[in-house]
């Protein structure tokens, strides 16, 4: 998580040094030493004690001694200066999806926004559609972005809640206490956001469980701590729990607990027709026990096929699986490529024939080098010279490694 934590300060640091127009190779060295954090999978603290920081493409000394003092201290005092002089509800407007540093820049200068109610204000102004790069369409998107990030506040996107269920998952099952642990809830259903991870675990020791738990490195607050659940507040401010339950109630808990709420209603009111009961220790008939140790079993009592979590939102889901036709989700094999993807060339980090042999590990068939062009020369962006060049070394790669074939291509800005 530090790692994640210090990519997070090094993308602010380079969208704050852009909105003040700060030297844009200091921006991109910036931006570039976060991307490699992001994707890091070792240990950044074991690395800084080792002394191998500098061995990370795109982190050089000025980089790796503000990431050892960040680890030493819990702060970066550049960060903190760059930070001067730009109030916090400026640097919070910078959420926004589709509001870029260049562009909030110029709205703050060009009109003196400050907060979320000036912005909004100007956008729906025919003032700001006038501005240089802005325009009718451009002030749509950035009201839809501001939409979005009120919808989402207090929550987080699911691409930045799966890592940190990962870790926490296979930090628990490095302890050697838990028979099993999933993530339930929104997460589980693959919801665009989060909002509190739950966790369903099993395991002999409960107690043990939650103390582990609330004593893991990520957790910066314990809210509650008993013997079968325990709350934390991790790096963020993302809520996990943890509920230890008994191995032979864990389908029955995996499945009430992931939810939806409308989905559990429909299981209650088909169960009830059928003069059953379920919850989350089991299905029962009368006070018998007859199954709830698999979530396979709960739906097979039920009468239909098991319903994958992404689909429980009493949409249609039960009648398809009730009448067998449930639809295949797309799964990781079925991605065959990738149409956009940065080499050394531009301001990636891999070489284009690294690039090719990874694709070929994941399975692919086809993948788009897509690296900038002279247009953005700051991020190692190609002339039409060296486009050529790469279009040709694409051509010896391809020669070279079967079954995969690099596609040539290069993103360019549109300028009008």
């Amino acid at each position: 998580m530090k790692s994640r934590e210090l990519a997070d300060i090094f993308d602010k640091m380079a969208d704050i040094m852009e909105f003040k127009g700060d030297n844009p190779f200091k921006i991109n060295a910036y931006r570039k030493a976060a991307r490699v954090l992001k994707d890091l999978t070792e240990d950044i603290e074991k690395l800084a004690q080792e002394g191998k920081l500098k061995d990370l493409s795109g982190v050089g000394s000025g980089i790796a001694k503000k990431i050892e003092e960040y680890l030493k201290t819990g702060r970066m005092s550049k960060y903190e200066e760059v930070k001067e002089g730009v109030p916090d509800e400026l640097i919070e407007l910078l959420k926004i999806p589709d509001l870029g540093p260049k562009t909030l820049a110029l709205l703050h200068k060009e009109m003196g926004i400050k907060n979320m109610t000036e912005l909004e204000e100007a956008l729906q102004s025919e003032q700001v559609r006038d501005l240089p790069g802005m325009g009718a369409k451009k002030a749509e998107n950035i009201l839809r972005g501001i939409r979005l990030l009120k919808e989402s506040r207090g929550r987080i996107p699911l691409g930045v809640a799966l890592p940190l269920v990962d870790e926490v998952i296979e930090l628990m099952k490095t302890k050697g206490i838990v028979r099993e642990i999933f993530p339930a809830g929104s997460l589980r259903r693959c919801r665009e956001t989060i909002g509190d991870i739950d966790l369903l675990a099993t395991g002999k020791d409960g107690t043990r469980i939650i103390e582990e738990f609330t004593h893991l490195p990520m957790v910066t607050e314990v809210l509650a701590a008993g013997k079968t659940k325990g709350s934390v507040i991790t790096h963020g401010g993302t809520q996990v729990d943890l509920r230890v339950v008994p191995g032979e109630s864990f389908g029955a808990a995996l499945q009430y607990f992931t939810g939806s709420k409308a989905h559990n209603v429909r299981l209650r009111e088909i169960a009830k027709d059928q003069g059953l009961k379920i919850n989350e220790y089991g299905v029962f008939r009368g006070e018998e026990r007859i199954g709830g140790s698999t979530e396979e079993e709960v739906y097979r009592i039920l009468g239909f096929p098991w319903i994958p979590p992404e689909l429980r939102e009493d949409r249609g889901e039960i009648e398809a699986a009730m009448e067998g036709g449930l639809p295949s989700l797309v799964e990781l094999a079925d991605i065959k490529g990738d149409l956009h993807v940065h080499s050394n060339w531009s301001d990636g980090s891999a070489t284009l024939e690294e690039i090719a042999e990874q694709a070929k590990r994941l399975g692919y068939e086809y993948l788009l080098i897509a690296d900038h062009s002279f247009a953005v020369r700051i991020a190692g962006g190609l002339s039409p010279e060296e486009l050529l060049n790469q279009i040709e070394e694409i051509k010896k790669v391809n020669q070279k490694l079967k079954g995969i074939t690099l596609l040539a291509g290069t993103e360019v800005d549109i300028r009008s």
